[in-house]
């Protein structure tokens, strides 16, 4: 017990000790918070606690292993047997275990967003709803919110009549039609996975008992994330032991347009009226000086737990953050470049990385990096299993377990091509649904069909393919099933074939290597984690999201290989930490983000927390840049400085008050890139300056007078001031 408390600190080992009742942890950046969560679960099992009796949740399959491989070694033996899982991994393994007390197929597959937006898009042409009309992916993202809300189509469909909305009403005949093709393909997506479950926990309560008798402790992470499904499910399975833990950060709560609610953690205490609350504000990742910039800023939010992040790690300068603007998005990602080039000796560039708000950024430094030959590695692009050639082997894959999965059939019945066109396929699909059956059922009935002799061969041939690998699924693992999918199915000659034709075209020799990296990680599955069936490794690909794929595949293990700087937006780098971080195109329109100054004071909270992110990933450096103009729409356009810049040099202001000597005065000056004492032949029109007692304010004229130099500058508080530059120590906001 004591090597167990030996790593904590006082706090944490308060709440590692507190075992019984509803508890709330407010957990801020880099205070360590898994490790309090795996802590917990390990004192639970040296106090005898069955290690069969503790639930584990959070979001990612990355933080569900590292928890698992925290908690084995802590406890060895007993815990590896501790269920460590994510939310939607949880679902799906409760659904299989409970298919047959709950009339439901056992092998139905889980349709990823591709998959989910294919099958929408069908329902949307059987409606003759055209694409330009209503946009795919708005009525994906209702149908998504639906069911996070736990409303299924039947419900959705009454909720729509109160508002009368004629967009809404198309969209909820989408939403059951596209149930209706899922059930008839025996498939689910993410929503419907915590949606059955709540409704079989609510309905069923033979099961519920159970379950609510098995998990006496429910530990869950990243809380701030969870939507009123999980939050529900939450509740349902802890009401019986009421033995539930909860850990959020309310200042990372960045998710929204998801479908998380912060509202839940920050409401805790009102849903388990005994709760204790606990908090954790030590930050072990950050200096000194980057933690007095995230406090200053986030206390600009009113919808937030009061708390304040701190440190012990005084070795650091005012130095070490600097506030710099640019006059074009160019001469930004240039200064980035230097400065880079300027590190890459005292640090390894895996550990420096540039945040933007959104993709569209990532032009202007690839363009300047390519330039100056700096390495770099855009994360968050398209991940892995969303690939087109891994996407292709796995739905030979999803068709051996469930060959219903109409979406899974028709990519791979005529790919590679084997002379059953798309018209064929359109015909048996037509048949499908007017004898209300599934394609497959058509295609193996295709002798009653009224198709020539020639495309019957074609499906007979399919069909032959078919049945060598559904009998060699049985006993192959999966690794090796994927190696006879490539061989037998045509798939792997067809790329070698492509590869002569085109004279070893990289993108054909990608999408091999791509192919090969699928068979490396169905081996990685079968040696690390057990998985030894077909329908094991498919549920365990279904479940991995982009994050994970970012995390994992982009970020960990290349950078072992090869170093890069990464570029990336701040909601991918959520989780992550870096030596030095550039947050980038700090303007007002870009961050935050047009929509959220237009709109609602909660957006822009939302986007001050997700500078708050940003900022709490650098270690010992941060940069804060903006651009006078930047590039939107193919015009040059002005733009003013984020308000979160104002916020940080607000900041600047108040401690430079506090320093006494002129050399650290002159640090401040240097750092936040301020020009002292202006002179008007440096000044112009619509530059911004920082007055001692005013802020931030722009100019808007000039004059020049005997009596000595004036200047007009607008306020952030509105108010228009003329000022005498003899008597008034103006400093330019300047590069």
């Amino acid at each position: 017990m004591n090597n167990l408390f030996q790593h904590l600190n006082e706090e944490q080992i308060k709440i590692v000790k507190h075992t019984e009742g509803p508890v709330v942890i407010f957990a801020g950046a880099g205070s360590g918070k898994t490790r309090v969560i795996t802590y917990r679960i390990a004192y639970l099992l040296s106090l005898g606690v069955n290690p069969k009796n503790i639930l584990a949740m959070t979001f990612t399959n990355k933080a569900a292993d590292e928890m698992k491989r925290r908690i084995a070694k802590l406890v060895l033996g007993k815990g590896e047997q501790v269920w460590v899982s994510t939310f939607h991994s949880f679902c799906a393994t409760f659904l299989r275990k409970e298919a047959l007390n709950i009339e439901l197929d056992k092998n139905f597959v889980i349709y990823d967003e591709i998959e989910q937006k294919q099958v929408i898009k069908e329902c949307m042409k059987e409606m003759l709803v055209s694409e330009k009309e209503l946009s795919l992916d708005v009525i994906k993202d209702m149908i998504n919110r639906a069911k996070d809300s736990l409303l299924d189509s039947e419900s959705y469909k009454i909720n729509t009549l109160i508002y009368k909305d004629p967009f809404r009403d198309i969209v909820s005949e989408i939403y059951i039609r596209y149930q209706e093709k899922l059930k008839k393909s025996n498939a689910l997506d993410f929503g419907d996975l915590i949606m059955k479950t709540v409704e079989v926990l609510r309905n069923n309560s033979k099961i519920r008992e159970y379950y609510t008798e098995k998990f006496r402790y429910i530990l869950i992470d990243e809380y701030q994330d969870v939507n009123l499904s999980q939050a529900t499910l939450s509740k349902i399975l802890s009401s019986k032991h009421n033995n539930i833990c909860v850990v959020g950060d309310d200042d990372q709560a960045i998710y929204s347009w998801r479908g998380a609610d912060v509202s839940y953690l920050l409401n805790f205490k009102k849903e388990f009226s005994n709760a204790k609350e606990f908090k954790l504000e030590k930050n072990h990742r950050s200096t000194k000086i980057i933690l007095e910039i995230a406090n200053a800023l986030i206390s600009n939010n009113s919808h937030r737990a009061k708390k304040k992040l701190w440190t012990d790690n005084d070795d650091c300068s005012i130095n070490d953050v600097k506030v710099l603007k640019f006059n074009t998005e160019y001469d930004e990602a240039r200064f980035v470049a230097r400065q880079i080039e300027n590190f890459k000796d005292k640090y390894e560039l895996n550990n420096i990385a540039v945040f933007y708000r959104t993709n569209a950024q990532s032009r202007v430094f690839e363009e300047i990096f390519q330039s100056e030959g700096i390495p770099y590695k855009i994360i968050g692009s398209v991940g892995f299993y969303e690939r087109q050639e891994i996407k292709d082997i796995l739905a030979y894959l999803k068709i051996l377990v469930n060959p219903n999965d109409n979406i899974s059939l028709k990519r791979c019945i005529n790919n590679p091509s084997r002379g059953i066109s798309d018209t064929t396929v359109a015909y048996l699909d037509a048949l499908s649904k007017e004898k209300n059956s599934s394609l497959w059922e058509q295609v193996i009935k295709v002798d009653e069909t009224e198709l020539s002799l020639k495309v019957k061969n074609s499906i007979w041939k399919f069909l032959g393919l078919y049945n060598i690998l559904k009998t060699s699924s049985e006993t192959m693992l999966p690794s090796e099933l994927i190696r006879l999918v490539l061989e037998k199915s045509g798939y792997s000659k067809m790329l070698q074939e492509r590869l002569g034709e085109t004279h070893n075209d990289p993108k054909i020799l990608d999408k091999i290597a791509n192919i090969e990296e699928l068979i490396s990680a169905a081996k990685n599955y079968e040696i690390d984690d057990n998985i030894q069936t077909l329908e094991e490794f498919l549920t365990r690909v279904s479940l991995l999201t982009k994050v994970d794929l970012t995390e994992t595949s982009d970020i960990n293990n290349l950078f072992k290989k090869n170093e890069h700087v990464s570029l990336m937006t701040i909601h991918a780098a959520k989780g992550l930490e870096f030596d030095v971080v550039f947050i980038t195109g700090l303007e007002e329109r870009i961050f935050p983000v047009w929509w959220a100054v237009n709109g609602h004071i909660l957006d822009i909270e939302e986007e001050r927390r997700l500078c708050y992110v940003g900022i709490t990933r650098a270690r010992k450096k941060l940069f804060l840049t903006y651009s006078s103009t930047r590039r939107l729409w193919g015009v040059e356009t002005h733009l003013h400085p984020s308000r979160f810049v104002n916020e940080i040099l607000n900041f600047f202001d108040k401690i430079s008050s506090e320093q006494e000597t002129k050399q650290e005065k002159n640090c401040l000056d240097k750092n936040t890139n301020l020009e002292s004492q202006v002179k008007i032949e440096n000044l112009r029109s619509g530059e911004y300056v920082q007055h001692d007692k005013f802020g931030i304010g722009r100019v808007l004229d000039i004059f020049r007078d005997p009596s000595g130099d004036k200047v007009v500058v607008i306020f952030t508080d509105g108010e228009k001031r003329k000022l005498h530059l003899g008597y008034t120590n103006l400093k330019k906001v300047g590069y």
